[in-house]
């Protein structure tokens, strides 16, 4: 934009005033029938001196020489000069991790202020003043004060005039950085349209190029949910991409671009829940480019969404070996360390990190899951049920977990209580409370929790709880529990005044994201002397996985016994239920880490009651998911369901509620 307005004003022929002087002769040529002065000539050699690169030097000279330049000439010269300082304060950026790493961005960016509140506020300044206003966007976003960049490029965006390709782009990545990937992409694609000091190829170290633009603009489409856009561009980014270098000293090299492409189509997959291809892909780069950071990171990432954080801290600390300062590596190492409860070690990480990369979209969202770790968090799970009066007419619970900020790093205390109502349709109703204080223990992939608890009313009982899950590897996982004062009897169990202890232990599976097994086992004994056992196992797998749409299923087979017969409430001698469950899940919004995901449920099987026979059963739910972010989640839903239980066949109504977020 400044070189515009030099030429514009390179050089003036009339030999009275400077002020008099700018405008009248245009791109260095002498109006016809005018000398070349001695003046011309000055203002000719420092105007092309500035447009050629140096413009510090050619502001020295310029001011040296105040008869020959105005105000508004100096202005536009160190307009420029400011325009070099942003683009040493973003190649600084990108090639140091030093604490100071921002000196140069900062410094640019006081210049830009300093000269802003000196700049005469007349219109004859305008267009200087709007040149370091667009300057101003970059070097704001440089220093991580994304918030003021794009405000600042939305008011500079209200004017027709276009802008450097380079401020487009650097409001795109404020957008990004924001998690606005629907205002992120119009900036972008600016960038690559602008006429204004468009993208054009460049062998200099850290330049801004075509291609960083572009994959900014596709994980905007693919985080605002424009899957088919980002798939269109990713065809012509691929088809724009040659695969040698042609800028290269070496022209038989593979273009840098061309593998920054396939990694692109790999992450693709990635992004659009097709793990297991992204990660096929991403695996056969590895072996063309086996020690490329960025590669080894997007595999590693690929580990984290198939479930596997051993495997993606393994490859992590591996990369950190051969690029000990690689960041993008060293945010994944802290993410696996928050997923396998190693927060010394995530600490470690956001330690390293402190305040020095504001700018970096990658560190601030480690940065964001390690605040989610030392948060407070609140879960609420809340049901209710209408229509099974063998079990209870109606009844309703509502089960409140509060937990407090880590202590000591594993640590938590947390809150539990459970209130709940059951009309048991004989004219009396039933309620439970139970109130509860405990500590939670997170270590290495181990879990474990332990809660006192009273609950309140006629059948009033002091308590314990404890749990613990062992995870040794991505495969397995196993888990147990004791309960002493369970919630989970039958609600006419309680209205006789009978209560019990549990005791549970279950183990998981896990192939990947795809498909796991599970196995469960509860025993439990009645304050009555009942003792009942249960066997639950289940198989998932996903079926159909596109950028909007899921299939997936659930085979679920169970058996239960009672050692106590005619009791007030259910408890057959032995039963057994096999059912297949299909969800369907779209996905109808999506705004980066945020979305809205619309499922329908169906669940039939089969139902044996020894003693009563064999029997059919069913059940239909619509649920909603909102995910406000990576870690804040809202779900809701109602259901229809019938089922034989004795002699009886009831159709029952179901509606429920889970909240999980931190505070």
């Amino acid at each position: 934009m400044l070189l515009v307005l030099l030429a514009r004003d390179y050089c003036a022929a009339q030999p009275t005033t400077a002020s008099e002087s700018t405008g009248n002769v245009a791109a260095g040529h002498v109006a016809e029938g005018k000398v070349d002065t001695e003046r011309d000539q000055l203002r000719k050699r420092i105007f092309a001196e500035a447009g050629a690169g140096a413009a510090q030097l050619a502001l020295q000279e310029a001011r040296a020489s105040l008869d020959v330049f105005s105000d508004h000439d100096l202005f536009q010269i160190e307009a420029l000069v400011v325009e070099t300082e942003v683009h040493w304060g973003r190649q600084q950026s990108l090639a140091s991790d030093e604490p100071d790493r921002l000196a140069q961005s900062n410094t640019a960016l006081a210049h830009i202020d300093e000269m802003l509140a000196r700049m005469p506020a007349s219109d004859e300044f305008a267009d200087v003043r709007r040149s370091v206003l667009v300057e101003k966007v970059a070097a704001l976003q440089g220093v991580g004060r994304m918030k003021e960049a794009t405000v600042l490029y939305e008011d500079l965006s209200r004017s027709n005039q276009p802008m450097p390709a380079r401020t487009y782009a650097a409001a795109g990545d404020a957008y990004t950085y924001l998690d606005q990937p629907r205002k992120a992409a119009p900036a972008y694609e600016r960038a690559l349209q602008t006429p204004v000091e468009p993208l054009v190829p460049s062998v200099e170290p850290h330049a801004l190029k075509r291609i960083d633009v572009q994959e900014g603009l596709f994980f905007a489409y693919l985080d605002s949910g424009r899957y088919d856009n980002a798939q269109q561009l990713l065809k012509e980014i691929s088809a724009s991409t040659p695969i040698r270098a042609d800028l290269s000293d070496h022209p038989e090299d593979v273009n840098e671009d061309y593998g920054r492409v396939k990694k692109l189509q790999a992450q693709y997959l990635l992004y659009t829940d097709r793990t297991r291809e992204g990660v096929a892909a991403l695996d056969e780069l590895r072996h063309e480019a086996p020690f490329d950071p960025a590669l080894i990171s997007a595999r590693s990432d690929a580990s984290l969404v198939q479930q596997r954080p051993h495997e993606a801290q393994k490859v992590y600390e591996g990369t950190l070996v051969d690029h000990p300062g690689d960041i993008e590596t060293l945010a994944g190492l802290g993410r696996t360390a928050l997923e396998l409860g190693q927060y010394d070690r995530a600490a470690d990480v956001n330690a390293t990190f402190s305040d020095r990369f504001p700018d970096n979209n990658t560190v601030k969202t480690f940065q964001q899951d390690y605040a989610a770790y030392k948060s407070p968090q609140l879960i609420v799970a809340g049901n209710g049920q209408k229509g099974n009066s063998v079990l209870a007419d109606e009844n309703w619970g509502i089960d409140t977990q509060l937990y407090s900020m880590p202590l000591a790093e594993y640590w938590r205390v947390f809150a539990h209580q459970f209130s709940g109502r059951a009309n048991t349709g004989d004219g009396n109703s039933v309620s439970r409370i139970r109130n509860g204080i405990g500590a939670d223990f997170r270590f290495h992939g181990i879990d474990a929790a332990a809660e006192v608890d009273r609950s309140t009313g006629g059948q009033a009982k002091t308590g314990g709880a404890g749990s613990v899950s062992y995870a040794p590897d991505d495969r397995w996982r196993f888990s147990a529990g004791v309960d002493s004062n369970v919630n989970t009897l039958p609600w006419k169990a309680y209205q006789a005044g009978v209560t019990g202890r549990a005791a549970t232990g279950g183990v998981r599976y896990s192939i990947d994201d795809y498909r796991y097994f599970d196995l469960t086992y509860g025993a439990t004994r009645y304050s009555d002397t009942n003792f009942n056992q249960a066997w639950v196992g289940t198989w998932y797998e996903r079926l159909i996985n596109t950028p909007s749409h899921l299939v997936a299923t659930w085979v679920e087979l169970n058996t239960s016994s009672n050692t106590l017969a005619n009791t007030a409430y259910f408890a057959p001698h032995r039963d057994m239920t096999a059912q297949l469950t299909a969800m369907y899940q779209w996905t109808s919004w999506r705004n980066a880490d945020q979305s809205l995901a619309n499922r329908a449920y169906a669940t039939v099987g089969g139902y044996r009651q020894t003693d009563i026979g064999n029997s059919m059963l069913w059940e239909v739910r619509l649920e909603q998911q909102w995910q406000f972010n990576a870690h804040a989640s809202l779900a809701y839903g109602i259901g229809l369901s019938s089922q034989r239980l004795d002699h009886t066949r009831e159709t029952s109504k179901l509606i429920y509620l889970n909240l999980n977020i931190p505070l």
